[in-house]
């Protein structure tokens, strides 16, 4: 068994024993002029950002060890990125895929989040965040969460969660267009499922299973896809700190701060370099140029901005990211970003403004009073 599948099957073991508080948030009124559509209920909880780049080079380096043969397809499909638990249907379960919006980062994130009717706030896994990998490349983004973790949801709910039940994890992964399905052990095949949250020709595998778990993906034929070329590389920029009210040093793009008296910006990161990635990548490929966060008077929570970039050439019209959903506000589109809020997008010249909070109405006047500039912005430079 190679080093990388020992690596793989670690990070699912530590997974099933982290331990998680709760820091439960009072849920604030929706702007009634956003009115999103599918999917609108908005959920808060704890958020811990939880690398994934070990997971998913294991993952990558599985299918390099494996043996190329024919598998018989069990009837098995994934269930939806959104849905009630099988067969424990009082829980329920969102598993949210949004760019990764840290400053010099390129690449996807997610972090599921649990639900129980009646249970005052709900349970929000460890993120998963990993790189833009090269085009074609099977897995994209991969975790999983025991069932156990949530608890204290349980116990909110005056509920009962078995110990069978409690073994049971949830396995999440989003794979590319090459890949029909994935085998997660012998006898489980997990054919992949589309979704509207996710990218053009992108699928998700979902679902809920126990025990070790050896991930494998597989063509419409049932053969294992094999790796093939150079390893993927992280695809991150050099980052500096800066204080949005006070730095004037040139950068490829900078969020100043907004002319709103209740509103403080507090801190950021950005770029020193906006990087021009070309095929390494895929076209709907995000790059985080800065973002930064403010402090809201009277809020415990902080919002944050980011602005987004064509990693393929920054000086191209960026794609939108996957998932977008219009609002009433014309230019204004939403996205479920997780345990951290909501994500409010609009465009800005050839870039994507994002604003993501627990406050949709901070969020709102946060995106439409935030000011971007820097080199990488300069219509000039557009080709």
């Amino acid at each position: 068994m190679s080093d990388h599948l020992s690596q793989l099957e670690s990070a699912l073991s530590d997974a099933t024993i982290r331990e998680y508080s709760s820091h439960g948030r009072s849920r604030t009124p929706t702007d009634e002029l956003l009115r999103p559509g599918r999917s609108s209920r908005i959920r808060w909880g704890a958020h811990q950002r939880w690398p994934a780049v070990a997971v998913v080079a294991a993952l990558l380096a599985l299918v390099a060890s494996a043996a190329a043969a024919l598998v018989v397809f069990a009837k098995n499909s994934s269930e939806p990125l959104t849905g009630a638990v099988p067969a424990l249907r009082l829980l329920r379960y969102d598993v949210p895929v949004t760019p990764d919006l840290e400053a010099g980062d390129a690449g996807w994130c997610s972090s599921p989040r649990f639900t129980i009717s009646g249970a005052p706030a709900p349970f929000s896994g460890g993120g998963t965040c990993a790189p833009a990998y090269a085009p074609g490349t099977p897995i994209l983004l991969a975790g999983g969460e025991p069932l156990s973790n949530a608890i204290d949801l349980f116990k909110a709910a005056h509920a009962r969660l078995s110990r069978k039940q409690g073994q049971v994890n949830l396995f999440w992964s989003v794979v590319s267009a090459r890949v029909a399905a994935i085998r997660l052990k012998p006898g489980l095949v997990v054919a992949g499922r589309r979704d509207p949250r996710l990218a053009s020709g992108w699928s998700a595998v979902v679902t809920f299973v126990s025990g070790q778990l050896d991930p494998v993906p597989l063509d419409t034929a049932g053969h294992v896809i094999p790796k093939t070329g150079a390893p993927p590389q992280l695809t991150q920029a050099p980052v500096r700190k800066y204080t949005p009210s006070t730095d004037s040093r040139s950068s490829p793009c900078v969020i100043r701060p907004p002319r709103l008296p209740w509103v403080t910006a507090s801190w950021g990161v950005l770029a020193t370099s906006a990087p021009h990635l070309g095929s390494k990548v895929d076209p709907n490929v995000l790059f985080s140029c800065a973002r930064s966060w403010y402090s809201v008077v009277g809020a415990s929570s902080s919002p944050s901005a980011a602005i987004l970039l064509n990693a393929r050439d920054p000086h191209r019209l960026a794609p939108a990211p996957p998932g977008l959903r219009s609002t009433a506000q014309a230019g204004v589109f939403i996205e479920d970003g997780g345990a951290s809020g909501p994500i409010l997008a609009t465009r800005r010249g050839r870039a994507w403004l994002l604003v993501q909070g627990p406050s949709i109405n901070t969020d709102i006047a946060l995106l439409h009073t935030l000011r971007i500039e820097g080199s990488a912005l300069v219509q000039g430079g557009h080709r």
